[in-house]
């Protein structure tokens, strides 16, 4: 989760028009966020109530075409019986044109209070941007700590409603291969949010959004929160 969940929301992804005014405000290329969620979903299960997170990323140009990304976060909240925690970490190499983007990413998750299990994850991603409002992204993730692969379709939406705040959708489905008891299609996501540039560099994310499980094992969860971002 991106974070959350990937989720982490990476202010890179912002419309245009938006993103334009935050980069000339970013010298050294860091986010940081932190955040509240009432419930915490990790790749179809419900893992955690009331969870607080806390993230750092930074995306370093290596060249016109090739970026590395590194990100971290730290998750705190109460589990579905016990304290939950999660300190997870990822590393992206991604090559960029205008229409596609592609890489490879590598992390690692280290849960408590929870049946998820500790490992590393890696794989390779691809996405298409149709245009510079809509992308679709897949992929296809091996989980150590499942002893599985994962794999997500997932399409992403964003509009400027003005130069200072935008709206964003984002759904997809997931396919698994013996997911902890999960096999075929395993959930679908959906996310709304919407951002608010409090300054250039500083903005305020209020969301709202749904796990449904497609099978008998994963779970079903409707849950809302808030991102409070800055960049510097």
């Amino acid at each position: 989760m991106r974070l959350l969940m990937k989720v982490v929301f990476s202010l890179a992804l912002l419309p245009a028009m938006v993103w334009a005014e935050v980069e000339s405000n970013i010298p050294w290329g860091v986010e940081a966020v932190t955040g509240y969620r009432s419930e915490s979903v990790h790749r179809g299960f419900q893992v955690a109530d009331d969870v607080f997170d806390f993230q750092l990323e930074t995306e370093v140009a290596l060249s016109d075409e090739w970026t590395f990304n590194f990100g971290a976060w730290y998750a705190t909240g109460t589990g579905t019986e016990n304290d939950f925690s999660e300190v997870s970490g990822l590393a992206e190499l991604r090559y960029d044109t205008k229409q596609w983007s592609a890489g490879w990413m590598l992390g690692y998750r280290d849960f408590t209070e929870t049946f998820i299990q500790d490992g590393w994850e890696t794989g390779p991603f691809f996405t298409y941007h149709f245009n510079e409002d809509l992308d679709l992204r897949t992929e296809l993730l091996y989980d150590e700590g499942a002893e599985s692969f994962y794999a997500t379709v997932a399409l992403s939406w964003s509009k400027a409603l003005n130069p200072k705040s935008f709206v964003a959708v984002k759904g997809g489905v997931s396919v698994v291969d013996d997911f902890y008891g999960s096999e075929g299609f395993h959930a679908a996501d959906l996310r709304f949010s919407y951002t608010y540039l409090v300054a250039p560099n500083v903005s305020f994310t209020p969301f709202v959004g749904t796990s449904l499980g497609l099978d008998d094992v994963a779970d079903d969860a409707l849950f809302g929160g808030v991102w409070f971002e800055v960049t510097f």
